[in-house]
């Protein structure tokens, strides 16, 4: 166990060197596929890949780096370049703590002026500042990174793990804020419906929460996207039936038939809304908490801004731990999906 903690600076070191490194290949290639402001928001900063490519480089050197030998003729050099890519990770980890800690104190001035609001309000890049503050601390000068092949071993068996803590975190800081903002429209994401018609507690709960925003005038319109129900009416049909009997007139609402996932319920809200606005629109999604992290990703990717807002529940979900386990394995999905295969 000692030696997967003195292991564990090294893992995220390499899982933040990862992404950041991914993202900025990926932003290169195809722009919408960059999810670097999941760590750290540098969408305002000049030269942004550059900097980022210039942070994650010794974040993956530092972990993998071999362990120097004693400086015996030509073998004083390695040693030398170990303490040189030692310096460098702890400088990189410090910067992105730094500017992590920025991207925090932002969320806060948010949340302070009532811009947003949380029910759970720790930013995600007050974690990242957190993890790059160890890693500063165990990069240390004066000992160069003692590298082994079981302590790399250690290395890449915790890396997984610190990758599904970041994916959890990221589910419940980002799930527990409200972003809710003027839109086009109010995108509501359907969910189970009884055979008798009756919408389970989490469609109601959603529906209520979506209606609640109509009556504010935050949009104009409510796209119902739902599939099947357990019976004969749908999803989308029973979301509509519950939100004018909640007052939102039935003009109000649209409905889409075929959003059975994520991905379809966000590829036909581009479908249904773009050709009436003659541009992208601005929507505000709703879902539950637990589903927002992967939805955000989801429309960026698409092109459209959606500004999430967690629905209102009534009471807490009996299986809403399996539905944050299953999420954690879906969001991880829809992460690497593009770099292994084409988006549906």
């Amino acid at each position: 166990m000692r030696r997967y903690l003195l292991a564990a600076p090294h893992s995220a070191s390499l899982l933040l060197g990862l992404c950041l490194l991914i993202n900025s290949i990926a932003s290169l290639c195809r722009p919408e596929l960059n999810a670097t402001e999941w760590l750290i928001d540098l969408r305002h900063v000049p030269l942004r890949t550059v900097i980022a490519i210039l942070i994650a480089a010794p974040l993956l050197a530092w972990p993998l780096s071999p362990a120097p030998s004693p400086p015996r003729g030509g073998l004083g050099r390695a040693r030398r370049a170990a303490q040189v890519i030692t310096i460098a990770a702890r400088v990189a980890s410090l910067s992105l703590a730094f500017i992590a800690l920025v991207n925090s104190a932002n969320y806060y001035r948010l949340l302070a002026t009532g811009a947003i609001d949380a029910s759970i309000p720790i930013p995600l890049s007050l974690l990242t500042a957190g993890v790059a503050f160890l890693v500063f601390l165990a990069a240390r000068p004066a000992s160069p990174n003692p590298r082994s092949a079981r302590s790399l071993l250690h290395t890449l068996a915790l890396s997984p793990a610190w990758g599904l803590a970041f994916l959890l975190a990221q589910i419940l800081a980002f799930g527990s804020t409200d972003y809710r903002r003027p839109a086009d429209a109010i995108v509501v994401f359907g969910a189970r419906v009884y055979a008798d018609g009756t919408p389970s507690l989490a469609l109601e709960d959603r529906v209520r929460s979506a209606a609640a925003l109509y009556h504010r005038g935050l949009a104009p319109a409510i796209l119902m996207s739902g599939g099947p129900g357990d019976g004969p009416i749908s999803e989308p049909q029973a979301m509509k039936h519950l939100a004018t009997r909640l007052g939102v007139p039935a003009a109000a609402i649209i409905t889409d038939e075929r959003g059975e996932n994520t991905e379809r319920t966000v590829r036909n809200t581009g479908a249904i809304l773009t050709p009436e606005l003659g541009r992208a629109p601005r929507v505000i999604a709703v879902s539950h908490d637990y589903h927002l992290a992967r939805i955000k990703i989801t429309f960026q990717r698409a092109g459209i801004h959606a500004f999430t807002v967690p629905a209102a529940e009534s009471r807490t979900l009996a299986r809403k731990p399996l539905f944050i386990t299953r999420e954690v394995a879906a969001l991880c999905l829809y992460y690497l999906r593009p770099f292994i295969a084409r988006t549906e």
